[in-house]
């Protein structure tokens, strides 16, 4: 089963809310009791948003939709409760964040991660979220060590790994311009984020897409390395559109092989509506290198 975006933040502030009771074992007994009641609330508040969210997946109708909406504002407000009497707990100000992010509060989440970054800096979901709203700005140099140091803390999460990759895939000519990286040495690194992620994460059909994509990004590419990376993803690829897109880039990569002959099947076999112009768009470029009319 594929993961989503949403399940990995998750996973996460299940990390940063256990590493925030580590620090509170060691505050005084008055302090700990305090905290207790905090963490029991914020509980209480993560199961109450997590149940919204189930919800909404479920609804059938845009009434339903808005009738469960309205419900985020009482965890909106349970969250601004639990930070006003507990201006430490980190915790949650993590789970407060995400949330903010997730209904799209942009402003609000930064100011809540940021201040989460004060309180504690080494939490991993902490330091991808802030390099993620200074790539929204483009402040591309300062959100690399942002993901950088969430790599470093957590480095077996596939996430992590992904935003860097489409970091530099993104920026890679300004980073190359501003001298911070060689072509070479960003295109292997870029790479090797994406590499690193769909690793971590096989199910993870978007991650081994974009791997295998990166090699378009690339200025000498390998494309024997490339087709054999879209093989594999074709294995995993369900039938229909999904697969016929992988074909596409299959066929894209023979014709920069001149394997003409190979090209003109794989295209036969595409026939999705929705992928009718790239095809014909293949298809004229297959034309032009064997000069048909």
């Amino acid at each position: 089963m594929r993961r989503t975006v949403l399940h990995i933040l998750l996973a996460v502030f299940i990390f940063a809310l256990l590493e925030a009771k580590k620090v509170n074992a060691q505050d005084n007994r008055e302090s700990i009791s305090s905290e207790t009641l905090a963490e029991r609330n914020l509980k209480r508040l993560v199961d109450k948003e997590r149940a919204i969210w189930a919800s909404l997946k479920e609804a059938t109708n845009e009434a339903d939709i808005e009738t469960t909406k309205p419900k985020f504002q009482e965890v909106l407000t349970g969250y601004d409760g639990v930070i006003r009497d507990n201006p430490e707990f980190v915790a949650a100000f993590v789970a407060y964040g995400l949330l903010l992010a997730r209904i799209d509060e942009r402003k609000a989440s930064r100011a809540i991660f940021l201040r989460a970054n004060q309180l504690d800096p080494y939490i991993p979901v902490v330091k991808n979220q802030l390099g993620n709203y200074l790539v929204e700005e483009a402040r591309y140099k300062e959100a690399l060590p942002f993901y950088l140091m969430a790599i470093d803390l957590e480095p077996n999460e596939p996430l992590y790994h992904y935003q860097l990759g489409m970091l530099l895939a993104e920026f890679m000519e300004h980073f190359v311009k501003d001298r911070l990286f060689t072509r070479d040495t960003i295109e292997e690194q870029m790479q090797e984020a994406f590499h690193q992620a769909s690793k971590l994460d096989p199910d993870n059909w978007a991650y081994s897409y974009r791997y295998a994509e990166s090699f378009y990004d690339l200025e000498h590419p390998d494309w024997k390395k490339a087709m054999f990376e879209w093989a594999r993803l074709e294995q995993s690829a369900r039938k229909g559109i999904e697969r016929q897109t992988v074909q596409l880039h299959q066929a894209n990569i023979m014709i920069k092989q001149g394997r003409y002959l190979a090209t003109r099947d794989i295209l036969e076999e595409v026939d999705e509506p929705v992928l009718a112009s790239n095809r014909r768009a293949l298809e004229a470029e297959l034309g032009g290198r064997l000069n048909l009319p």
